[in-house]
């Protein structure tokens, strides 16, 4: 326990410390990463070094078997819960400088003035398949808010996993990241040039969003795209930090209460939902540390090549999860952590440490986005690189980047959008066309 103690405020005195010098662009895609991982693994993780603690964490998962557990008693086990703060710190702050040319040449490459209509068409294509696909699949009047639903936590968790196997990929690409990534383009433009158009755009987009969550019983995607909306406002100007801190305490809240209805209706359940946040993710730091090499070898490095039967055959997440709860069987489980605590059962120490570099020079990108993000578009690809921090501090690095949250899915929305505009622009040429071209001749300096 005094390690652990020792660790855990030199870690984070040294996060503090690195986060109010760095550059000012770095801050707050940095910030991200850090405030998620403390607040939904570290902290938990090393409070499970208290032998009291563990003693409750058990009871309150009473399915899980953590018998053969002996959390925090060796190095390796507080080197993964503190390493990123300071590894990850440096490598993001080292890296930031050395992108600058990269960033500027992908700003050229997104750059285009998008009008309403392409904006609106493409968006309304993609909610358009959403909803209808929900229809077709018989999900469409699905709410966590219905009374065949509420306090039925295991039937939840069913509906959910069926819906993830019936509905596609696609689906929830679309829901995670490529309409948000167009509401993102029109919050933007709304702010900026006081449009009621792209206002209405943006309001539609969340309004479907919500419904589409609920749809499918995704209620953290409702905080994660909240935290989005209220970090674009905070880049625009249009609050300040302290407004971001309690958008994030109030969206925990909801999140908490929507997790309360899926569980039951005891008044209890609401506190324990905030105690979840906590342990629910730190949970399985422990089961990753003891399963390998320990129980099973270490699967090998995923570089993303999964469907052409290159790398891991079974993702560590259910191997993980098997051993955390043996006796639930009426679901394939999944045990995620944040990226560097997968990369070790990949790989081992070595791998996890690369993995916290890689998530530093991932941050720096987003800081370089940030200092170029001039126009709508790669304002939106910053967003949508800020929420890849929040998801490399939940999952594995190649997830972050290769799955329905993929930022792939942001940013290959994001190019359709460019396309439909441009086709546009040829098929109707007008005022809007020779308004963009003005508009881009005085965009064109990056510094």
């Amino acid at each position: 326990m005094l390690l652990g103690a020792v660790c855990a405020v030199v870690a984070l005195l040294y996060a503090y410390l690195a986060v109010s010098r760095a550059p000012p662009h770095v801050r707050l895609p940095l910030g991200v990463f850090i405030v998620f991982y403390v607040l939904t693994t570290a902290i938990g993780a090393a409070l499970l070094s208290v032998p009291l603690i563990r003693d409750l964490w058990a009871l309150t998962f009473p399915t899980m078997d953590a018998r053969w557990l002996t959390p925090a008693e060796s190095w390796g086990y507080w080197f993964m819960v503190w390493a990123p703060l300071i590894v990850t710190t440096v490598s993001a702050v080292w890296f930031y400088p050395r992108l600058r040319a990269p960033a500027v040449a992908a700003a050229r490459l997104l750059k285009q003035r998008v009008d309403v209509l392409p904006a609106t068409l493409v968006a309304a294509l993609m909610c358009g398949y959403c909803f209808v696909n929900l229809g077709m699949k018989g999900y469409l009047g699905v709410s966590p808010l219905s009374r065949e639903l509420v306090g039925l936590y295991r039937l939840n968790i069913e509906l959910r996993a069926e819906m993830f196997s019936v509905l596609g990929t696609l689906h929830f690409a679309c829901i995670y990241m490529a309409i948000p990534a167009l509401a993102m383009v029109a919050f933007c433009n709304a702010a900026r040039k006081r449009g009621r158009a792209w206002m209405a755009l943006f309001v539609a987009l969340s309004l479907a969003l919500t419904v589409l969550y609920a749809a499918t019983l995704t209620k953290s995607n409702i905080l994660i795209y909240g935290i989005e909306v209220v970090v674009a406002a905070q880049v625009l100007g249009m609050i300040h930090l302290r407004g971001l801190l309690v958008a994030v305490v109030l969206g925990t809240l909801v999140l908490s209460g929507l997790s309360a209805l899926l569980s039951g209706s005891d008044p209890l359940d609401l506190p324990i939902t905030g105690y979840n946040i906590l342990f629910r993710e730190a949970s399985n730091v422990p089961f990753y540390l003891a399963i390998f090499p320990q129980q099973i070898p270490y699967v090998g490095i995923d570089v993303g090549l999964g469907g052409f039967g290159i790398g891991p055959t079974v993702p560590t997440n259910q191997i993980v999860s098997n051993f955390m709860f043996p006796h639930d069987t009426f679901v394939q489980g999944a045990a995620p952590a944040a990226a560097h605590v997968m990369a070790y059962a990949q790989g081992g120490y070595l791998w996890s440490f690369i993995t916290m570099l890689l998530v530093g020079l991932w941050i720096a990108v987003s800081a370089q986005l940030k200092r170029v993000a001039r126009n709508p578009i790669v304002f939106s690809a910053f967003i949508g690189s800020v929420t890849t921090c929040y998801y490399l501090s939940q999952s594995d690095l190649v997830g972050a980047f290769n799955v329905a949250y993929g930022y792939r899915w942001w940013l290959g929305a994001l190019l359709v959008l460019i396309v439909a505009q441009r086709a546009l622009q040829m098929a109707l040429p007008g005022p809007s066309v020779r308004e963009s071209e003005v508009v881009s001749k005085h965009g064109n300096a990056f510094r």
